[in-house]
């Protein structure tokens, strides 16, 4: 058994090594979009010469690794240089012969014929990937929904999963966000959606997708545990894509209307019309619409297309804007919108509104002017009285502000008087002995002297020497000197 593996394997390995010193090993076969590897490793103590790769059978060749080496053999340094390289062929090709020069000897190797098979869908009772669609026929730019679906076993210890990027060509694409995952009996399943829109009629397949799947690999028995990636591929999928009517693009369900924010305008006065498309299907697609005007002014704006995908279905709007401006009436035509329903299979044509604008007319634009001027006099005139009014109020104002800051002043001028004298009579000597006498005695030795100055005085003197009421007639007595200024 061991033996016809290893037949097996040398079958399927084209390998050269009719030379010591140099060994190119490659694969017999190739599939189509993948790379397809190549080794070559040259050994001696002098490598005089290697070719150039950047290219075989027009693709481009990457190197992807490269190992050196040396040893001592015999007394003399040997060195070995082993070299990867990859490139992605589309097709069978011819390898092409290659020369080496190594220690002054060139060294030939043989052209050899590559197959490179289309891929197939991979058969396993652990993996399964596949691709399908609600049907098979379209139309050209009608959307679609494929599904990408991959189902593995729910013992299997996946590590890593990565699709690669599909081959869709001769279709606009866009991957559906939303993935869903369930199970399904003894599997696990992973289920993707793309839209699709083919862009002619000579597609006639889809092509298989492949994913990369990385799992534990249990063959090495050691400490630590390692992987191996898989490559898995989906079936193909059958099509058939249908021509569209003649001068037909869109395909889908729209709805168009118009609007215009005035139909009576002055000259020179901009009129805005606006155009809004919704619907669902290929609603890119839509050209920049123009208006087929002459003689008016026309500023319009690009495009706005918003897009999403919803229930499975590429829906979306359209909207454009234009400014009019013209110097006479003018009117804007219906706009008409054609496209191909899918479900009625047959061409729909839909209208937009017409509008006729009405530019007003010189005696009429005269009038007006004539009223916003009447209209602006007496605003004028307003005005005028308004601001009369408003001067008179604030003179009126400033004068009583006048009068009230004399008044102030004039009060604070008999504030500051009175109160000095008042700090004058009481400062005085007279005063501060009258105040601080504690008997009638006392004050009358202080009052004797003033006798015949003042009846009222005299009178109170007199009052003190009848012994009446000490205190009161101290108070009086100081009332008196304080009229006095004594």
């Amino acid at each position: 058994m061991k033996i016809i593996k290893l037949f097996l394997l040398l079958q399927s390995l084209f390998f050269y090594s009719l030379f010591a010193n140099v060994n190119l090993s490659m694969n017999d076969k190739g599939t189509k979009g993948e790379r397809f590897n190549f080794t070559i490793e040259l050994i001696g103590e002098n490598i005089d010469y290697f070719p150039d790769f950047s290219n075989i059978d027009g693709n481009i060749v990457q190197e992807i690794s490269t190992n050196i080496s040396t040893s001592f053999t015999n007394g003399k340094i040997v060195k070995a240089i082993k070299k990867t390289y990859s490139f992605e062929p589309t097709k069978s090709f011819l390898f092409p012969s290659l020369n080496f020069v190594i220690d002054g000897i060139e060294y030939i190797t043989s052209e050899k014929n590559i197959i490179i098979e289309n891929p197939s869908k991979t058969i396993s009772s652990i993996f399964d990937l596949s691709i399908n669609s609600e049907k098979n026929e379209f139309y050209v730019n009608e959307n679609f929904i494929l599904k990408v679906v991959f189902k593995y076993k729910k013992n299997m210890q996946i590590v890593d999963l990565s699709l690669d990027k599909p081959n869709f060509k001769d279709f606009w694409y866009k991957q559906i966000e939303e993935s869903k995952s369930y199970e399904e009996g003894e599997y696990n399943v992973i289920e993707l959606s793309f839209l699709l829109t083919p862009l002619n009629k000579d597609i006639k397949k889809i092509e298989p997708l492949s994913l990369n799947v990385q799992i534990l690999d249990d063959s090495h028995k050691s400490f630590f545990s390692s992987t191996k990636v898989l490559k898995i591929y989906s079936n193909e999928l059958n099509l058939n894509i249908k021509e569209l009517p003649n001068n037909i693009t869109l395909v889908g369900d729209f709805k168009i209307e118009s609007s215009v924010d005035k139909q009576k305008v002055k000259v020179g006065e901009a009129v805005s019309y606006k155009l809004k498309i919704k619907g669902n299907g290929n609603i890119d697609d839509i050209p920049d619409i123009k208006l087929p005007l002459t003689d008016i002014t026309i500023y319009e704006n690009k495009p706005i297309i918003k897009t999403k995908i919803s229930e499975n279905e590429y829906v979306g709007e359209y909207e454009k804007t234009f400014l009019l401006i013209s110097d006479r009436s003018f009117e804007i035509p219906a706009l008409q919108l054609e496209y191909f329903d899918k479900n009625r299979k047959e061409v729909i044509k839909k209208n937009t509104n017409s509008f006729y604008i009405e530019i007003l007319s010189n005696d009429t634009k005269e009038t007006l002017l004539q009223k916003e001027i009447k209209i602006e006099k007496q605003n004028e005139d307003l005005t005028k009285q308004v601001v009369e009014i408003s001067i008179l109020k604030q003179r009126v104002l400033f004068f009583i502000l006048g009068v009230v800051f004399c008044l102030l002043i004039i009060s604070l001028y008999f504030y500051v008087i009175n109160s000095k004298q008042k700090k004058e009579y009481k400062n005085s000597p007279l005063t501060k002995r009258v105040s601080s006498s504690k008997s009638k005695e006392e004050l009358i030795k202080i009052l004797a002297i003033y006798l015949k100055v003042d009846s009222k005085l005299d009178e109170l003197i007199l009052k003190l020497e009848k012994d009446e009421d000490f205190k009161s007639l101290k108070k009086e007595i100081l009332k008196v000197l304080k009229n006095l200024k004594l």
